[in-house]
């Protein structure tokens, strides 16, 4: 069973919130769903006091603790939880990148975007893997958990948040085995995963594991822009 808590002063925007979630769950028949509604952000705290919520639908302007200072109390105690910002103002993105927030609904909220936030947070992706030779055994990773593959010559480093392996090949081959959009390649020697960027300025990216990599020239704009798409 999914708990949600949707969490906004402005009635209506709750009760559009609501109403969209109320079609989702009669589209998803086989799923459980737990809904609570609050007009207030402390009303909401004292709600987790006794309940664990999995999904939070928060407005950004609720009251005295605005929506992002709700979610860093929420991830305080539910470091786990899903969050997903409603707003009328693009203003807190990068807020809420740095909290981790899987979608950043803009109001009014179209039907589509609502459904692929849910989605996200309630629809199990199949696993994918890729396969390689490491020191003469067959190695299986999570292409998820790849951080970022660099080039060494005629060979590639693929590298995840605890380890690294040494492989013989192409990063075209590489390419065509992690087979997913959030995969970008950084000129022709490195290729990062967006899901894992830690900060990115005008200058470089940083991974979530402190890696640094340099950003071709010209390119920042259309980067961050992948980097937003993929971290919500």
């Amino acid at each position: 069973m999914y708990k949600i808590a949707i969490c906004d002063d402005e009635k209506s925007s709750a009760a559009e919130a609501a109403g969209l979630l109320k079609e989702y769950i009669s589209e998803h028949p086989h799923s459980e769903f737990d809904v609570d509604v609050f007009g207030a952000s402390i009303d909401l705290l004292g709600a987790m006091e006794k309940k664990v919520y999995d999904i939070f639908f928060l407005d950004i302007y609720i009251d005295k603790m605005n929506g992002i200072e709700l979610a860093e109390a929420i991830r305080k105690k539910n470091d786990k939880a899903h969050i997903i910002f409603m707003t009328s103002s693009n203003a807190f993105y990068k807020e809420a990148f740095r909290i981790k927030a899987v979608h950043y609904l803009e109001k009014p909220i179209f039907r589509e975007d609502f459904f692929d936030a849910m989605d996200r947070v309630c629809v199990e992706e199949v696993a994918r893997y890729i396969s390689f030779k490491d020191g003469g055994q067959i190695t299986k990773v999570l292409v998820d958990d790849v951080l970022y593959i660099e080039s060494e010559d005629h060979y590639k480093r693929i590298v995840t948040s605890t380890n690294s392996y040494l492989v013989r090949g192409t990063m075209q081959q590489m390419i065509s085995e992690l087979a997913e959009p959030y995969f970008y390649s950084l000129g022709v020697k490195s290729i990062v995963n967006l899901k894992k960027v830690l900060k990115i300025t005008k200058d470089s990216i940083i991974m979530e594991n402190g890696a640094d990599f340099k950003i071709p020239r010209g390119t920042y704009r259309q980067i961050s822009e992948q980097v937003l798409k993929f971290s919500f």
